[in-house]
């Protein structure tokens, strides 16, 4: 029984070829687990790959080939790249993890399947082989009866539960099929972080099951760490031919009641993307409303099998709130021309918010944490406390953070403390514009600002479909004009 694709030496048709090995294998019994390593050690031999083709890429293509025989399923690489010298390739140690760095893919390929050899094949170039032996393959016989028998997936029943332990590898495929490994949240795609996470009450996972016992959705609850009286509710993920069922309104509606529990946190929050608003429209049936909009975050996250538009500008997230149970009214600091816009913001949440007298005496020294996220080119830069050279602070700190290579920059100033009487000229001399307020615990709110840089953004690309939401985007369209293009 033998599968075939043929792909060009590129990086970004890399996501069908691992694809096409995961539901090759799936369609074979493999377990879940089998399916993650198989998906994983496809990947990097095809990076292996392609990062060695001399050329752009166009010019030819590459054959991968499925083969099943003995319970064994063959991954089959052949390709017309450089020669392999099997002697001189980068070996991994794990005790000297950065000096070795260079073998890590190789080395996870060995780790995850149970045999794995460069071949070579002569003037017909080189194979790389992957062999790995499955647990409990599927018995094809009579399959087409069964088949035509069984409820399409859409009508299938699903039972919604709390996530147990035999459920984690379940939502660790659910992640990669969702998203590849482009999800921002890493701790979906480790079961044993993810299992220890669940234990230890820091998330609440929530899973919809098939009759086959196949994790097809998940919602989690992921409890704040800087206060329990906030939770974020997120890790929406379904299989896609699953996001018709009428089953996930039940797996929606099991998280609202775990949310709105005696042992629920106050209020809850959510980062949406904007590249597309189903999940907007999900958040809404939790009467989440918006309070920021965190521009240019990362990269974007590939969404499989969800129809998008082309786009490459980075991605935006949607910060919005739900109150899930009565909490007292927020006294806050607020800059007196942006006093308006809170004020919409809050009320519009169900919260009260009393505007403070402008406070005095501020320390003569700023006190700040800084977050970098490499990978993302973002910095998030809290003013733990603002003090009488803030001014100093921060263009020394936006200096340095440029000069780092970050594209964006989070200012987050504590709304609960004494300000400068001047923030607002302070942060536009710094190209710092409003950007929403960022909940940390009932009683204390952060105030957004934003600074990009070394890209082009444009609002127009940015999705939303609350009213209220729409209003904020055009709020900070024009402070973004006025700080940074005037």
């Amino acid at each position: 029984m033998q599968f075939t694709i043929r792909t060009y030496y590129r990086l970004e048709f890399l996501p069908p070829l691992v694809s096409f090995v995961s539901e090759t294998a799936r369609c074979l019994g493999a377990t879940p687990k089998e399916i993650t390593e198989l998906a994983m050690a496809s990947e990097e031999a095809g990076i292996h790959i392609i990062e060695r083709y001399p050329n752009d890429g166009f010019e030819e293509q590459f054959e991968v080939l499925c083969e099943f025989e003995d319970d064994c399923l063959r991954v089959v690489f052949s390709n017309m790249g450089l020669p392999v010298d099997p002697g001189a390739l980068p070996r991994y140690e794990a005790d000297q993890p950065e000096e070795t760095i260079d073998g890590l893919g190789l080395f996870l390929i060995e780790k995850l399947v149970d045999h794995f050899e460069f071949v070579n094949q002569g003037r017909a170039g080189w194979r790389t082989l992957l062999v790995k032996r499955l647990a409990q393959p599927k018995p094809f016989t009579g399959q087409a009866v069964a088949a035509a028998s069984a409820a399409p997936p859409g009508q299938e029943r699903l039972r919604v539960m709390e996530a147990e332990p035999q459920h984690i590898p379940g939502i660790v495929e659910l992640a990669y099929r969702n998203y590849g490994y482009s999800y921002s949240k890493e701790l979906f795609y480790y079961a044993d972080q993810l299992q220890g996470a669940i234990a230890d009450g820091r998330v609440r996972s929530y899973v919809a099951v098939n009759p086959a016992g196949r994790v097809v959705g998940q919602m989690a609850i992921l409890v704040s760490s800087e206060s329990a009286e906030v939770a974020e509710y997120g890790a929406l993920m379904v299989q896609p031919e699953y996001r018709r069922s009428m089953g996930l309104v039940q797996l929606l509606k099991a998280v609202a009641r775990g949310a709105k529990g005696p042992d629920g946190p106050a209020l809850g929050e959510a980062n949406l993307v904007t590249t597309h608003v189903q999940s907007q429209k999900v958040c809404s049936l939790f009467d989440f409303a918006p309070m920021a909009l965190k521009l240019s975050v990362h990269d974007r996250a590939r969404f499989v099998k969800l129809a998008e538009d082309s786009d490459d500008q980075r991605e935006t997230l949607l910060h919005a709130v739900t109150v899930t149970r009565p909490v007292a009214p927020v006294r806050l600091q607020v800059p007196d021309c942006h006093a308006e816009i809170t004020q919409r913001l809050f009320a519009n949440a169900g919260l009260t918010l009393e505007i403070a007298e402008p406070a005095s005496g501020l320390p003569e020294q700023t006190q700040v944490r800084l977050e970098t996220h490499a990978e993302s080119a973002l910095a998030v830069l809290s003013l733990t406390q603002p003090g009488q050279d803030l001014t100093a602070v921060l263009r020394r700190q936006l200096f340095d953070l440029e000069a780092d290579g970050i594209k964006t920059l989070f200012v987050r100033v504590p709304g609960w403390l004494a300000q400068p009487a001047d923030l607002e000229q302070q942060a536009r001399a710094q190209r710092l514009f409003f950007s929403g307020w960022l909940v940390e615990s009932p009683e204390r709110w952060w105030l957004l600002y934003t600074r990009l840089y070394a890209q082009r953004f444009d609002f127009a690309r940015i999705q939303l479909c609350d009213p209220v939401a729409i209003e904020l985007q055009t709020y900070v369209e024009h402070r973004f004009q006025e700080s940074v293009l005037s």
